[in-house]
């Protein structure tokens, strides 16, 4: 989406006249270097680093016989029940320039 704002001069960077407020949904690194730049105001920090740890942890759990209930966890989140069973929701923060350097941020650890 950005490369064809570009393209059709439409970008304008966060604070000018123009400017297309933009919202991403994944805080990967380079989401948050275009928050870094101006480019885009904000993301959505998905962490996946954590969704593959807790996907590990709760398939090895389940495989040892462990049941899980509805309710907060020992790692910040909260399962809760849906039709089909639960889900563990972690934490998904706002990024914006306020916190885009935030150590904390899985995309601010993810190298390369």
């Amino acid at each position: 989406m950005l490369t064809l704002l570009q393209q059709k001069a439409l970008l304008q960077p966060v604070g000018r006249p123009g400017h297309i407020a933009i919202v991403s949904a994944d805080g990967t690194p380079a989401e948050l270097d275009a928050i870094r730049t101006g480019e885009i105001d904000a993301t959505v920090s998905q962490p996946a680093d954590l969704y593959a740890k807790y996907a590990l942890s709760y398939a090895q759990a389940a495989a040892a016989g462990t049941v899980f209930k509805p309710g907060p966890t020992d790692h910040g989140s909260t399962i809760i029940a849906l039709p089909n069973g639960l889900e563990d929701q972690l934490p998904a923060p706002l990024v914006t320039a306020e916190n885009v350097d935030d150590p904390a941020l899985w995309a601010n650890n993810a190298g390369g």
